[in-house]
């Protein structure tokens, strides 16, 4: 059994916490939809027949792929220490193109779980 606080504010700020990770999970899986549909267009690759792919499955794989990079992320940062590092502009570049990577990666197995958390979390605050 999960504690939730019975204070209102608490629980609405959490709540707007959630809907926020969902809305910004939404956008890159749009964002990732519209990349996986250009990338395997006839407009981009000429050689594609009009039904090698099938759209809905594209559709769905840029919607994993932007919410698991947005899950990715938040699991990384939980692991990663809070302290501002100190780069040049390079070390910056670097450092966020391995965060990203690795956001992706990790992210595609932590979505699931991260979803079903925050699905379970906000009925319980609901109620």
């Amino acid at each position: 059994m999960m504690m939730y606080s019975n204070n209102p504010t608490e629980n609405s700020l959490e709540k707007r916490r959630i809907y926020n990770e969902f809305f910004v999970m939404f956008l890159l899986g749009l964002i990732g939809s519209f990349y996986m549909l250009y990338s395997n267009s006839i407009i981009k690759n000429p050689m594609l027949k009009a039904s090698d792919i099938s759209k809905g499955i594209l559709i769905f794989q840029g919607f994993y792929f932007g919410a698991a990079l947005v899950a990715g992320w938040k699991a990384l940062n939980r692991i990663t220490p809070s302290v501002f590092l100190l780069l040049p502009i390079i070390g910056w570049v670097i450092y966020f193109a391995i965060k990203i990577s690795l956001s992706f990666v990790l992210g595609i197995f932590i979505l699931p779980i991260r979803l079903f958390l925050m699905v379970r979390k906000l009925y319980f605050l609901k109620k």
